[in-house]
């Protein structure tokens, strides 16, 4: 059982991270944060789940490699964690963040 005795309606897990998000669409995430993947407004590993920063609320989300990607009832795109490749679609490519991003 996944420490805090929240009740999860969907689970993703990366390479070194894992999130969830509660029927209420509040995501939450543990695991290595190196990257910011975790969404927590840091870069400090968890080995509990941690509410992601923002207050969004979200229909779904994935995690990839390093980095996480979600998507609100509306549509809208967030992202959060490594983009050295430009994962996160925000134009910053290069620059990892550890809060979620718009899409453009």
């Amino acid at each position: 059982r996944v420490t805090g005795n929240r009740r999860f309606a969907s689970i993703t897990a990366g390479d070194e991270h894992t999130c969830a998000l509660t029927s209420r669409g509040s995501a939450y995430c543990w695991g290595a944060n190196y990257s910011g993947q975790l969404g927590t407004g840091d870069v400090i590993d968890t080995d509990e789940p941690v509410r992601v920063t923002g207050n969004l609320k979200f229909a779904s989300l994935t995690a990839g490699d390093s980095h996480t990607c979600a998507l609100t009832s509306r549509g809208a795109a967030y992202c959060w964690g490594a983009n050295w490749a430009g994962q996160l679609g925000n134009g910053d490519g290069g620059v990892d963040t550890d809060e979620p991003v718009l899409v453009q």
